[in-house]
């Protein structure tokens, strides 16, 4: 893993986008959790439930964690369908959803390109900007099992300065 910071990314990706602007807010947070568990079959256990991460997100930046989701109806994609874990998601103002936050995966792909290294609460984590349009951060936690591992993804558009923010603004709360 390269020795780049979050923040060096930010720079560069900011150069290639355009000065922005963000409000900070830390009202109004509404967060909805999904379970995502493939049906057992008759010669496998079922995966493991993850329980929710533990972690308390103290940064969102405005528009963020005001709208309202129904797990029910969030498509599934690369990064959240993985059986067994368990997926907070974070919404937009638009009911679109923002973050991503699943306890028990790390990152469904490893992506190409330059990934910075963060610390959430204490723990060493990746994060870099995806093809896809997201930006990915994964870790894992100690004693390295399958629920100690996250992923967390930032649906577009995020600002850089922002997805860091918010990755540094993260508690752990428990479990």
């Amino acid at each position: 893993m390269r020795g780049w910071s979050l923040a060096a990314i930010a720079v560069v990706l900011s150069a290639c986008a355009g000065a922005g602007t963000s409000a900070t807010s830390t009202t109004s947070i509404v967060v909805t959790t999904s379970t995502t568990t493939l049906p057992a079959s008759t010669t496998t256990e079922p995966p493991l439930e993850c329980p929710k991460a533990p972690y308390d997100l103290t940064f969102l930046p405005a528009g963020i964690g005001e709208g309202e989701l129904n797990p029910d109806e969030v498509p599934l994609d690369v990064w959240t369908s993985v059986a067994g874990s368990k997926t907070t998601f974070v919404p937009r103002n638009d009911n679109t959803v923002a973050i991503a936050l699943i306890r028990g995966a790390l990152p469904a792909v490893d992506w190409p390109g330059e990934k910075g290294e963060v610390f959430i609460d204490g723990t060493r984590a990746a994060v870099g900007p995806h093809p896809d349009g997201t930006w990915v951060a994964g870790w894992f936690e100690q004693p390295g099992e399958r629920c100690d591992l996250y992923t967390m993804v930032f649906y577009p558009p995020w600002n850089p300065s922002d997805v860091e923010s918010v990755l540094q603004g993260m508690n752990r709360v428990g479990g």
